[in-house]
């Protein structure tokens, strides 16, 4: 049962608890499906930087600046290939891998991971030319502690405003960093006490849509960096910043889920983390896997009368926006995404960069209702649709789950398939198909940091090779 943070004798030293966990963990100690699904999440990742590059406005602008600032030439900016401090480059990255709304996802949680500790490990293994093994271990380590601080403090945390990607993500980053550092465990609670004090990230873009989405995971992996930078160099944190009185736990949420920080090393969060098919929220996705369904069978914007969405309570505070004032409020819009659905059968970068300069699918979206269905709870990812067409018709059908959650997963040819057409929106096929053979034998590269520089795109600058 939840508890609250400063009483529940379950979170007595948890920052030390988590701090060993990741210390100790070793490439060896990883289950066969644990490697697997961090070489899938590392892949994924990289392909939605890559297409970021060209297409994330937010993050564009972003590496434009840091680049400007300049600085010591420690790590690569993906796709553009610029060599700056690592937590500017962390900034850059972490900015253009929640730029294109493909990111990684978990459910309860409710974080994005990819977006910002695939970066983080890649950063940290250009600082250390870390193994390929070292940096899948060390990938892990910030997974499984970002994940369980996100279960254990959700939804209150997401009730209070609070973009969990960001505010637990830092932390993640943060475990990362230091543990590729060389860090031990005591140095490591520093890391996150430092992460965990930096820790921040609102959803007041929900009420006002502009372009700070992406800046939050980028922002989170800069002090991710940051803290595990500065840990290793004896700069020391707080060792009990996540469970104390003034701590991480009390001050983001009202209750602390403890169950969730049992079986550590024994019971793999990342095995719950999902993929996105579809280039929007991911509480969107459910009702875009329904309208391409409607698509495919036939039907056609001109034809209907009528669209109402049932989702839940939450996933329409969170993706509910009738006007998309750019292509990143587009992307993270219910209404926009049936009607590209119904407009296109499809809802991949390309259709909305597309379908974005469409007046007829930003004339449909506003007419598309969203209505909160109790039966799905607070967070429920299930979803109907139904149709009235104006011949009299009425067509409905519902989705426990969207594409792409482990309850109904992309298969591996899938997932290739996405990262080939992803990230060759900008890449050369030739070059797209070497990163992924890199990453997917992640495990035999000697030096993980010449990953990054694969990604560059000639003269460096990053341009859709289809548009």
């Amino acid at each position: 049962m939840p508890s609250d943070a400063s009483t529940d004798p379950a979170l007595n030293k948890l920052t030390m608890r988590l701090a060993e966990f990741a210390a100790g963990l070793t490439f060896a100690k990883l289950p066969a499906e644990v490697r697997e699904q961090a070489k899938l999440i590392a892949r994924d990742s990289l392909g939605n930087q890559i297409a970021a590059s060209a297409i994330s406005e937010a993050g564009i602008k972003i590496v434009q600046q840091a680049t400007e600032w300049g600085g010591k030439p420690e790590a690569t900016v993906i796709g553009f290939g610029a060599k700056l401090p690592s937590p500017m480059a962390a900034l850059c990255n972490g900015t253009l891998g929640h730029g294109v709304e493909l990111d990684d996802a978990h459910g309860s949680g409710l974080i994005k991971a990819g977006s910002l500790l695939v970066p983080s490990a890649f950063i940290a293994a250009e600082l250390t030319h870390a193994s390929g093994q070292d940096t899948l271990a060390a990938l892990v380590a910030g997974y499984e502690i970002a994940v369980r601080i996100a279960k254990a403090i959700n939804p209150g945390h997401r009730q209070r405003g609070y973009h969990t990607t960001s505010s637990v993500g830092t932390i993640g980053s943060a475990v990362i960093v230091a543990k590729m550092l060389g860090c031990d465990a005591e140095t490591i609670a520093c890391a996150i006490g430092l992460a965990a004090m930096h820790s921040a990230g609102l959803q007041a873009y929900l009420d006002d849509p502009c372009m700070a989405k992406p800046l939050g995971p980028g922002r989170a992996a800069f002090n991710g960096m940051l803290s595990g930078v500065m840990a290793s160099r004896g700069f020391t944190g707080p060792k009990t910043a996540l469970e104390s009185r003034e701590g991480f736990l009390r001050g983001v949420t009202d209750q602390v889920n403890s169950a969730e920080f049992g079986g550590l090393g024994e019971r793999f969060v990342i095995m719950e983390v999902g993929f996105k098919p579809h280039s929007a929220c991911r509480y969107a996705h459910g009702p875009l896997d329904i309208a391409q369904y409607f698509y495919r069978e036939g039907v056609r914007i001109p034809e209907i009368a009528n669209v109402d969405v049932h989702m839940s309570a939450l996933a329409i505070r969170q993706a509910s926006k009738p006007k998309s004032s750019n292509l990143n409020v587009a992307m993270g819009s219910t209404q926009f995404g049936v009607a590209l659905a119904l407009a296109r059968g499809s809802n991949g970068l390309l259709d909305y960069w597309r379908g974005f300069e469409d007046k007829s699918v930003h004339a449909a979206a506003e007419k598309i209702n969203l209505i909160a269905d109790p039966a799905y709870g607070l967070g429920g990812r299930q979803s109907m649709i139904t149709l009235s067409l104006k011949d009299g018709r009425v067509l409905t059908q519902s989705q426990e789950e969207p594409r792409g959650e482990p309850a109904n997963p992309l298969s591996a040819a899938q997932l290739e398939a996405k990262f080939l057409a992803t990230a060759g929106l900008v890449l050369a096929d030739e070059q797209v198909a070497a990163i992924s053979t890199r990453v997917m034998a992640l495990e035999r590269e000697p030096d993980a940091g010449a990953i990054p520089p694969l990604t560059v795109v000639p003269e460096a600058k990053p341009k859709l090779r289809a548009a």
